[in-house]
Order: C-alpha cells, then structure tokens, then sequence
C-alpha cells in the first residue's frame, strides 16, 4: 500500500462510539465465551480509493443501525506485513447470533444486495470467519478510534493437547495483564472460508496496542528486559509461529 493509500485511510474514516451504562452492553461477549470475527480482505479496482469504502462503509452502518445490528467494525491496513497483496482489512466482531442476523438481511433484503454490489463494483475481496475467544481486555480499549493490531498464525506442536494450549494462553494473559501495554489479546480459530494450508497455521493471534509507541515498548521488553524468555518456551513448547504482521487500525463503527 503506498503512503497516499495510507494517509487516505487514516485521515477520511469516521468513527462511531456508543457509551454503554454496564460491561455487558460495552463487551460482545464475556472472557472465556467466543465471539465472531468475519475478515474481508480486500483489492481496490476500478480506480477506487479508500473515500469509496468510507462512502459505503457510512451506507453499511445506517443499514446496521436501522436493524439493530450490535458490533464492532474495524478498518485495518498494513505497515510491517511482508508479502501481502491486499490493500486493506475490514474486521466484524459480533456475537454469532448477530453475525446471522447481519447476513440473512444482507442476503434476503433489497438494501443488503444493493450494498453487496456497491461493494463489488469497488473491490473484490476474500473473506473468512473465526471464533475468536479474548484472553486479556482493559477498559482503555473501549476509549481507541485508533490502534495497531497484530497477528499471528500459529500451529499446535505434536503433542499438545487443544486443553494444555488453552491453559498455556490463560496463564500468560493472568502473568502480564498488569504489565503489558497491549490492551486487547484475543486467540483465534477459522470457522468457515478456509481451506487448509491458505493460511500459516490453524490458528492466531490478535492482539492491540493504543499507538506505535506502546508497541515498541512491548518489543523493548521482549528484547532488553527478559520477555523473549516467556515467547521462546512458547514457541518450543507449544506451538509453531508464522510470525507476526503489523497493521493499523481504524475503528469505524461501535454499537
């Protein structure tokens, strides 16, 4: 993605924000309970800009709202992401219930086949679906319209049990909670638009900075401060990692 790209992105997506008067209506789902996560991964065409996206985007929302449609909707482009072809990411975070809700209108309902090809005219995109099951949260992230997100794809090694994995994840989130500057850490696993061997691993890892320098100050501990000594049994022990891509995100819709 080249640098006028980016700056479109940054610069002209709107964000929405809904102030929730208890946890449950701020977080989709409570820790240990999973929640969707659809991913478009998407190719500009047509001589399309990121302001075309944002114009739809705005359409999507109003057709979201006017059905009562809770979720979280994120816009996401790469910085450090070797090897990609795509020029961004739009995430969906909903309860299952809600994501079939979302699709039976978008696909039954005159307003979701004209978005549908609204979006087809300026894109063309891959998309998959993932039960992601958060592990570590801070109210602070509910505040971000802007963040860094990082993934990782990473298979089990020979020998661990999906239970052992499992604890291994709840043991680390509860050991760094209080000291890591992510706010947000949650493990993921494909539930449809899959194929085996089209990604890295069979599952991953999506975890949110506030900015560029928490994130640093996260490598800086991995790095100069022993962190590398928790990431290096995990990487032996339990499970093999593709490594980590680095995009920004913009939040476009909350409700």
């Amino acid at each position: 993605m080249n640098k006028t790209l980016l700056a479109v992105l940054m610069t002209t997506l709107l964000a929405f924000q809904v102030k929730a008067e208890d946890n449950k209506a701020t977080w989709l789902v409570d820790i240990g309970d999973a929640v969707s996560l659809t991913a478009h991964i998407c190719t500009l065409k047509n001589d399309a800009s990121m302001k075309d996206i944002a114009r739809i985007d705005n359409k999507l929302h109003k057709f979201m709202d006017d059905n009562d449609i809770r979720g979280m909707r994120q816009i996401l482009a790469p910085l450090f992401a070797t090897g990609t072809s795509y020029d961004y990411i739009a995430f969906d975070f909903m309860t299952w219930a809600q994501f079939g809700k979302n699709w039976d209108l978008a696909l039954k309902t005159k307003v979701g086949n004209g978005l549908m090809a609204d979006y087809a005219e300026v894109e063309d995109c891959d998309a998959m679906i993932a039960s992601v099951f958060p592990l570590m949260r801070k109210e602070s992230n509910l505040q971000l319209t802007s963040s860094i997100s990082v993934v990782e794809w990473c298979t089990r090694r020979p020998g661990v049990s999906q239970q052992q994995l499992g604890e291994k994840h709840r043991t680390v989130a509860a050991e760094t909670k209080d000291s890591t500057t992510a706010t947000w850490w949650g493990v993921g696993y494909p539930a449809g638009g899959l194929r085996d061997g089209l990604f890295p691993g069979d599952f991953f890892h999506l975890v949110s900075y506030p900015d560029m320098n928490a994130f640093a100050a996260s490598r800086n501990d991995i790095a100069n401060n022993g962190g590398w000594k928790m990431r290096a049994d995990y990487y032996t022990s339990y499970a093999d990692c593709s490594g980590e891509h680095i995009l920004a995100a913009e939040r476009v819709r909350r409700r």
